[in-house]
């Protein structure tokens, strides 16, 4: 996999205020200069080495004025290296599709969140499910890989990630990101959760949903790249305030299906041995964190158990025996 080099522009093109969203926690404070890119990209390559991919993240980065897009594109040309970006639906379009065709851009990340309308009104976004649509056909008919963000717990979004996971299953992206919410100090959503108008869900809650929307993604085997805000210093101490921060969140949702189909495989609880075969490397995570899915199961009344890894099995792939 190609080492990333993370460029972030902070808010950077966005038209709207999304109720979840502080970049400038989240990411850096402000949007560098072009040649400050260049400077930070060169200086990256030293370890990195040619191959690595340049992603411009934290911005509506299709947003920004062409001309200011294309300065951020040269700053990097003809540097041994490929170009990622994240956006939004509604600001992809053919003359800007035209424009990045002219660079080393293989991948296209669109900010999805949800595909309720209801939902994206309600947080803020500015644009449709239909946009989403639209966009994801206009950005594979031109060539480009498609990554897909999603998001569950939104305002409104009681349960209809699931809706919205199968809904951006069927634009079949390259790849997708999942990203409970996480209620972040200076947003609209921090706001209304300090007056008690929004309820966020728990660390565990933001992974079974999580797991929810994973569940579809693997039915379609649709990669899911990334579970979770990426741990900061300045999330965890403060910037987070409430909602599914977890440093492994990804991990949570992971052994939650695991979990899941541990339990659809054993059957009905009885006497004897339970042993679970998973992917060899996999016993880990099968377990859960703290060997939290191995203590549910004894809850449950599976009170004999044990996980054994296999290399025959697929991931996520569960056999089960009785003795």
């Amino acid at each position: 996999m190609a080492r990333i080099i993370p460029v972030f522009i902070p808010h950077a093109g966005c038209p709207h205020n999304c109720v979840f969203c502080n970049q400038r926690r989240i990411a850096a404070p402000v949007s560098p200069e072009p040649e400050e890119v260049r400077e930070q990209v060169c200086t990256a390559l030293d370890t990195a080495g040619a191959g690595a991919e340049v992603a411009f993240y934290g911005g509506s980065f299709t947003a920004l004025p062409l001309a200011q897009q294309k300065a951020y594109l040269q700053a990097v040309s003809g540097l041994p290296v490929t170009i990622r970006l994240s956006t939004r639906p509604d600001a992809i379009n053919s003359e800007v599709l035209t424009l990045l065709s002219q660079f080393p851009v293989r991948r296209i990340e669109l900010g999805a969140q949800s595909m309720s309308d209801a939902v994206l009104a309600m947080s803020g976004r500015g644009h449709t499910a239909e946009d989403t649509r639209r966009a994801s056909k206009q950005i594979h008919e031109a060539g480009f890989s498609l990554i897909l963000q999603v998001m569950c717990g939104l305002p409104g979004d009681t349960d209809t990630w699931k809706f919205s996971a199968r809904e951006v299953a069927a634009l079949n992206p390259d790849g997708v990101r999942i990203y409970p919410v996480v209620v972040i100090r200076d947003t609209p959503l921090y706001d209304l959760w300090k007056a008690g108008a929004y309820t966020p869900l728990t660390p565990q809650q933001g992974a079974d949903a999580a797991a929810d929307m994973l569940e579809i993604f693997l039915q379609r085997n649709i990669p899911v790249i990334r579970i979770g805000l990426n741990p900061t210093q300045e999330l965890s101490s403060g910037g987070a305030a409430a909602g599914a921060y977890h440093p492994a969140l990804g991990e949570m949702a992971r052994a939650q299906v695991y979990l899941r189909r541990m339990i659809a495989s054993a059957g009905p609880v009885r006497m004897g041995k339970l042993i679970f075969y998973v992917k060899a490397n996999r016993i880990s995570r099968a377990l859960g964190i703290r060997k939290g899915n191995l203590q549910a199961l004894r809850e449950m009344g599976y009170t004999d158990v044990s996980v054994v890894g296999r290399t025959d099995l697929n991931e996520y792939e569960v056999v089960s025996f009785w003795s």
